[in-house]
């Protein structure tokens, strides 16, 4: 597999080249996982697919902090400033969930972006979250910083998670009463209108983590009343979990029930996802 490991330009990611042609490249990020996995397995689908994709590592790598507590924007920018010295002449950006706050910060930052695809998205700025297993609580801090400041965010109104008692409980990975009624302030509200990019929103009204499905219809409505003048294109899927990724981990299918009782349906809604996904960087993305 042709890929280029980088370390030392103020990232830490995974270049796999696609189709080696430099029109077009992806940067991909995932969410409050951490780690790399599922981020190279995102990046791995384009490149099978023929397109250029950067894996973004955020937190939780050798060459990054250990928790999902004021991850530098500057990760996006210093990667949009590599590939363009590589030739890349587009660069697109795919979060999914926690990687959709930053992919939509980033976004709206860096006019360099030219194609945007948020996977069980938020519209908001959320808190961040430390430490590990029991112990993992919010940060009391903002999940996202730049040039050393905070961006402002929605703080959990439930202190102490108690995730093991939800699986117990609900026999799934039942976290969204921990993201339900946040009290959202205005200033952590993302500014998706700054956006000048194409926008694909790919929720789940399945979703037991987050409310994406709702998030995806703010988006959708906030782009439509600012006459935004790019495509955008909303897919809600009727079965897949928060879990809108291309290969689905056995780990996975047994934390999420909506995966385990509708098998051939997320099936379904998964190979459907591939083709949005392929279509939107092939056809809109222009």
């Amino acid at each position: 597999m042709k890929k280029t490991n980088v370390k030392d330009n103020g990232f830490e990611g995974i270049l796999f080249l696609g189709n080696g042609t430099k029109d077009k490249v992806v940067i991909v990020m995932s969410g409050s996982n951490g780690g790399m996995k599922l981020t190279k397995q995102a990046a791995e689908f384009y490149h099978k697919n023929g397109v250029p994709a950067l894996a973004l590592a955020l937190f939780a790598t050798k060459g990054t902090q250990p928790f999902l507590d004021r991850v530098p924007v500057e990760y996006v920018e210093y990667a949009i400033r590599w590939l363009k010295e590589q030739g890349y002449n587009r660069i697109g950006i795919d979060g999914m969930s926690k990687g959709s706050e930053i992919a939509l910060v980033a976004a709206s930052m860096f006019s360099d972006i030219s194609c945007v695809i948020v996977r069980v998205p938020s519209y908001f700025v959320s808190e961040g979250l430390a430490g590990k297993g029991k112990n993992k609580a919010p940060s009391g801090t903002s999940c996202w910083s730049y040039h050393g400041k905070e961006l402002a965010y929605a703080p959990y109104k439930m202190r102490k998670f108690n995730i093991l008692k939800m699986l117990i409980k609900e026999k799934e990975l039942h976290i969204i009463m921990f993201n339900k009624d946040k009290d959202i302030i205005p200033e952590s509200i993302i500014a998706i209108d700054k956006i000048k990019a194409p926008i694909l929103i790919l929720s789940s009204k399945q979703d037991s983590v987050w409310p994406s499905y709702e998030s995806g219809i703010y988006i959708e409505k906030k782009l439509e009343e600012t006459s935004f003048p790019y495509e955008h294109k909303h897919v809600a899927y009727e079965h897949m979990s928060h879990a809108l990724v291309t290969k689905l981990p056995i780990l996975y299918k047994l934390g999420f029930r909506s995966e385990r009782e509708n098998a051939k349906a997320c099936a379904i809604d998964r190979d459907s996802m591939k083709k949005e996904l392929l279509d939107w960087i092939n056809r809109v993305w222009k």
